[in-house]
């Protein structure tokens, strides 16, 4: 490998990028997608949601159901029974100045892991907040101690809803979830970048120009991951930051974000070994995008409502899967160890496949790349 060589090449294919109106529109997409994620979010969250919460504990419980919701006012209460009153026994006060209450007990993690099925008390104001969102409330907080721990049921969740469920969403129980979603659409830029790079060469048949240069056909190819991995990296950079996903458990949250950087330039590498034409792996990666898109529906608040759904065990094959599901569990600091290992595995392992088998293609291409 010769460094100098390689970031000339790197230098080189990023001012072509920049350049390339083509691949100006690739970059400029993720972004255009965090904006209209932010902007209906905030359509959708005109609503202050105010929640009452004790929470002796300090359990991150808390922070799962107000991170769903923006912008949200959380009021802590000095015992239980300031939430009971707020909300009258078994929700029967109907002018509360609330639209979530919450009762945790002490130490509820840890009783949790103990395996002693702690009660949680959950109250709904269905004046502002939809029965849609009262079931994803539901799904998000069980989700939650099955992340904690997993015995059958993992906790006793008793839920009292106050007037009758509103059909305007005017919550949103989404905010980590789009931080998610709009990092996987960004995953576009490498998924596109690095086989347009490489299948430019082949077809204007300069690879056999490069070889003559003291640049070798690894230094062409690490050159072009290169350039790649930094336009991926600033592009998920700006998404994360315009849909203030820098929440949670930010360290786990960057290290995902370059998990997926790298499964995504491997997957495009891999395309850009195969194909030789552009239009044929434009095509192929629009279907591959597919992947990105898919497991999304299955992981963060919808996953416990789904979670008995055939399709959802399916989509557990699709690597793009456990980026998003630790993503989302870090943004929401609920991940736990045996989760993250997992999440992080699957990616890692799928990633090291995938440049085995591009690095078998390309030993056969380099070859022969003097007549590509």
């Amino acid at each position: 490998m010769h460094p100098r060589s390689v970031l000339a090449i790197a230098r080189k294919d990023g001012i072509d990028i920049l350049l390339n109106k083509a691949s100006v529109v690739v970059l400029i997409m993720p972004i255009a997608m965090a904006i209209f994620f932010l902007v209906v979010g905030k359509l959708i969250s005109g609503h202050t949601t105010n929640i009452l919460v004790y929470d002796p504990g300090q359990s991150r419980l808390v922070q799962v159901v107000s991170g769903g919701f923006e912008p949200v006012n959380v009021t802590e209460a000095s015992s239980p029974a300031d939430v009971v009153a707020a909300f009258g026994p078994d929700g029967s006060t109907r002018n509360s100045v609330y639209d979530i209450g919450l009762i945790i007990p002490a130490n509820f993690d840890s009783a949790l892991r103990a395996g002693s099925h702690p009660q949680v008390s959950l109250y709904i104001n269905g004046t502002n907040i939809n029965q849609q969102q009262s079931l994803l409330l539901q799904a998000a907080i069980t989700n939650y101690a099955r992340q904690v721990a997993s015995p059958q049921p993992p906790l006793q969740l008793n839920t009292a809803v106050i007037n009758p469920p509103s059909t305007a969403s005017t919550g949103n129980l989404s905010g980590a979830y789009y931080g998610a979603v709009s990092l996987l659409v960004s995953f576009i830029v490498g998924l596109s970048l690095v086989p347009g790079l490489l299948i430019e060469e082949k077809e204007k048949k300069t690879l056999r120009m490069l070889m003559v240069t003291p640049a070798s056909f690894t230094d062409v190819i690490l050159g072009k991951l290169l350039v790649s991995l930094v336009y991926q990296l600033l592009l998920s950079g700006v998404v994360l930051a315009i849909t203030s996903a820098f929440t949670g458990q930010v360290f786990l949250v960057l290290f995902y974000t370059l998990l997926g950087a790298c499964f995504t330039l491997a997957l495009g590498l891999l395309i850009g070994g195969i194909f030789s034409s552009a239009s044929t792996a434009g095509g192929v990666n629009g279907l591959l995008f597919f992947i990105y898109i898919i497991p999304a529906i299955f992981t963060g608040p919808m996953a416990t409502l789904m979670r008995d759904n055939p399709i959802a065990q399916i989509v557990k094959i699709l690597p793009p899967y456990y980026i998003t599901d630790g993503v989302y569990n870090a943004m929401q600091g609920q991940g736990s160890l045996s989760g993250n290992l997992l999440d992080i595995g699957v990616i890692l392992a799928s990633t090291l496949v995938l440049l085995a088998i591009t690095a078998w293609v390309l030993r056969r291409q380099s070859a022969v790349a003097a007549t590509i």
